[in-house]
């Protein structure tokens, strides 16, 4: 695709879609009384992705600035935390993330570069959580439902939301792509080994308060979240089980260290792919006026 191709694409049903999505997200979240912030886009700390950031190959891009070495943000987590611990109980920020992925990972999901309504709440729980998003995007696919753009039928997803442990999941379909495939609604996988961040259960050790939301009809994964840790010294043991340095989260275990982090709840969701979800197009690219897909250059 050259740029004259690109430009001549019929993308206006997409970015119809688009705006109605980001206007009933974002009046939901104002109605349910969350502060609307605007996103940091570098920053000397991002989500490194962990558990294994030098196995992925993924490293946020660098720059410096006026004395101090600064990263694209991967994601706004650690920052959200810092907003709730300001005293902004309610928190949501439409947020662009940009994350190098490997080449291989063309699958039609993936973009480099992507946008994340992200929120967190003070002193919540997995469940609170969940039966937030539960309520969004239930809401969200009946509004969508009587929207001209939409061509296809969209499911009526009953709440709550089945609810699969990663293990579950492995043992009933195999992995998580299977499911997606044959599940026909919207539908949880909990309890996922990954980032330091999301919270270890302190009742059963080994088992984690998160969770992902994904689609159905092999769309995948379009929201990811969790109960986050606030406590400095579980902060520390997890960065070190990791690999991580704790010098680069050197801003963030000061604050953990005062005893000013909160326990908190949150999630992104990915705000392209529930467009490409809603339209049914195959591929991520489709919804993206200006295509960020990884293995393939920029066009402009």
């Amino acid at each position: 695709m050259n740029a004259v191709q690109l430009i001549s694409r019929d993308i206006g049903k997409a970015m119809s879609v688009q705006t109605k999505v980001i206007d009933y997200m974002t009046d939901y979240f104002v109605k349910k009384g969350f502060r609307w912030l605007l996103p940091v886009m570098l920053s000397s700390i991002t989500d490194p992705l962990w558990p294994d950031p030098a196995a992925s190959k993924m490293r946020a891009p660098e720059i410096e600035a006026y004395g101090a070495k600064l990263k694209l943000m991967h994601s706004m987590i650690l920052h959200k935390q810092f907003a709730v611990s300001m005293g902004l109980d309610k928190i949501f920020i439409l947020s662009p993330n940009i994350r190098l992925e490997e080449k291989d990972r063309d699958d039609g999901r993936h973009a480099y570069e992507f946008t994340q309504l992200d929120f967190e709440i003070a002193h919540a729980s997995m469940d609170d959580v969940m039966a937030l998003i539960e309520e969004l995007i239930a809401g969200l696919f009946r509004e969508a439902g009587s929207w001209e753009e939409i061509s296809r039928p969209l499911p009526k997803p009953r709440k709550p939301f089945k609810r699969f442990t990663l293990e579950e999941i492995k043992e009933e379909f195999g992995d998580e792509e299977t499911a997606s495939k044959e599940m026909d609604e919207p539908f949880w996988i909990t309890d996922i080994s990954r980032e330091f961040y999301d919270r270890e259960d302190p009742e059963r050790p080994g088992h984690f308060r998160n969770y992902d939301l994904i689609l159905p009809e092999g769309y995948g994964e379009v929201s990811s979240g969790g109960e986050r840790e606030w406590e400095y010294e579980v902060i520390v043991r997890k960065l070190k089980d990791g690999g991580l340095s704790l010098e680069a989260f050197r801003p963030y275990l000061e604050v953990a260290k005062a005893g000013l982090l909160k326990p908190t709840a949150g999630a992104g969701i990915g705000v392209e792919r529930l467009v490409r979800y809603l339209v049914g197009a195959k591929h991520i690219a489709e919804v993206q006026p200006f295509p960020r897909i990884p293995g393939v250059p920029a066009i402009i």
